[in-house]
């Protein structure tokens, strides 16, 4: 998305690269880890990155755009020995040595279960390409990372209830998921089946369960709680050098990518359903492989959304889609769709705002309980994003971008494939309703770990984000009315830093994408 409206959008002659679809996304799943790592890691047994090296299984001279460069790695322990089971995770990339070209592309990981693992980098430029593989999490760690992920109610959560009547005001303790220590009758529950959410809090002693006011998330408590779950040992696993550490690569010989001898133009096909992982970036935009994905201006965005409701629903990713929006479109006042319910706090929702002239409409809502977020905030001010989908009554002009990972990723991973569930129902009901409608889900993406705290990466690491944009994926990427939105290569090897709020260039790039589903030419 280029600030400058004269920018003329031109699409250039592109080489589609296509990995063997058995090795495409066979990196950490959750499939993979129950797989490939024994019941009880063997901690003295950890990969160690000192011994851990890359090898680059078909060098050449030479390489040729198009070309797949493969890299071998086998991973050892602290004394050199090759170890017997998979599950360690990488983040792998191939950048371009030339800085000025500020190219990069993530390599694809296959997790052979044996110590050993294949990594493909698809070669998209021409020029001297290096390899980065980063030792993200040992096996070991991953372990306890799912084994700490899978126990409820981790996270802390309070609630107020305040009587008006009586003037009295209690806080009690609430869940995300069902308590079996407290019995039902010490509980106010105020779950809701249909859009699989669950929500409950120990009872106040005087007031009803009526008088649910504001709630908030206790981070002290949850990183503490989060914390204590792990021995000694186990938390030398967050350490360094087995956290977030570059492997080696045998050879220091420069790798040369040049034109293919006999160049064969391929111009790209329209983006018209869901978008490859295979993502790559050439300067602060991110190109696509799989489809024609533009960049768009000023301008073209305001044509392709003339006549058109936007409606952002999820965390506060999807909030930066918002507010960028609003400076690209000169988005102005109070929508007309939301305007009844614009009340109260400008997190949990947006009446939304309006372009007369292109008469583009974009609207907002933070999803519902858990989230964290450390002040009060009513309970009440936010909705189920399947009850949202369910209300809304639009015609053909309409589109529906959901982004629902980044407070997940602490929770079982039942949660958030229910939720999921719950909203692909919702949306086929609205599809049903408004055939026509465009409807986005995206990914998840990497993030900052605040200067390496243990309960950040217990809560918030990028294995578990990668896990939950695998269930984005398997909810939705077969469903035909549906487009996932495929961020997470896009981040892997993005030229900005990791963050849970990324630049501009990225929610710009991440833009361009549904932009080009929506307006394909």
């Amino acid at each position: 998305m280029q600030d400058a409206t004269d920018h003329q959008d031109v699409t250039k002659p592109a080489f589609r690269i296509v990995l063997p679809k058995s090795k495409f996304n066979s990196v950490l799943t959750e499939q993979t880890v129950k797989t490939c790592l024994p019941k009880k890691p063997f901690i003295d047994r950890t990969t160690h990155p000192n011994n851990t090296k890359a090898v680059v299984l078909n060098r050449k001279a030479l390489y040729h755009r198009g070309d797949v460069l493969t890299a071998s790695v086998v991973a050892r322990d602290k004394k050199g020995r090759p170890k017997t089971y998979g599950g360690d995770f990488f983040r792998a990339r191939l950048v371009s040595s030339d800085r000025s070209l500020q190219t990069s592309s993530a390599g694809h990981v296959t997790d052979h279960c044996n110590g050993t693992y294949t990594v493909e980098f698809p070669l998209y430029w021409v020029g001297r390409v290096s390899i980065k593989i980063q030792l993200v999490h040992v096996s070991e760690a991953v372990a306890v990372l799912q084994r700490v992920r899978e126990i409820p109610n981790k996270r802390v959560f309070y609630c107020t209830f305040y009587d008006s009547k009586t003037n009295t005001s209690e806080t009690q303790r609430c869940y995300s998921s069902t308590n079996a220590n407290i019995p039902h009758h010490q509980l106010c529950d105020f779950s809701k089946q249909e859009a699989k959410a669950t929500w409950i809090c120990q009872k106040p002693e005087k007031n009803p369960c009526s008088t649910l006011g504001q709630c908030k998330f206790d981070a002290d408590q949850s990183y503490k709680r989060a914390e204590d779950l792990l021995s000694k040992k186990e938390n030398t696993l967050f350490k360094k050098p087995y956290l977030e550490t570059e492997l080696e690569l045998v050879t220091k010989k420069p790798i040369r990518v040049l034109e293919k001898e006999l160049p064969v133009i391929q111009h790209l096909p329209p983006c018209t359903g869901n978008t490859s992982s295979f993502e790559y970036w050439s300067g602060n935009v991110s190109k696509s492989s799989a489809c024609n994905v533009r960049v768009f201006t000023r301008e073209n965005t305001r044509r392709c959304l003339a006549n058109k409701t936007i409606y952002l629903h999820g965390d506060s990713t999807m909030r930066q889609w918002y507010v960028r929006l609003q400076q690209v479109v000169q988005l102005k006042g109070i929508a007309r769709a939301w305007a009844a319910k614009s009340g109260g706090n400008k997190l949990s929702h947006d009446g939304g705002k309006y372009n007369t002239h292109w008469n583009i409409s974009v609207h907002y809502r933070f999803h519902h309980f858990p989230f964290q977020i450390g002040h009060w905030d009513f309970f009440n001010n936010y909705r189920y994003l399947a009850d949202v989908l369910d209300e809304i009554q639009e015609g053909p002009n309409m589109v529906i971008a959901v982004g629902l990972w980044a407070h997940f990723t602490s929770e079982p991973l039942g949660m958030i494939r229910s939720r999921l569930y719950a909203i692909r129902g919702a949306i086929h009901r609205l599809l049903h309703r408004s055939p026509g409608t465009r409807v986005f889900v995206r990914t998840g993406t990497t993030r900052e770990h605040h200067a390496g705290r243990l309960a950040y990466y217990l809560i918030g690491s990028d294995w578990l984000a990668y896990q939950v944009t695998e269930v984005i994926r398997e909810v939705f990427r077969a469903d035909p009315g549906v487009v996932v939105l495929d961020t997470w290569d896009m981040s892997v090897c993005q030229p900005g830093s990791d963050s849970i709020h990324p630049d501009q260039a990225m929610v710009d790039s991440q833009l361009n994408i549904m932009l080009s589903h929506i307006c394909p030419t």
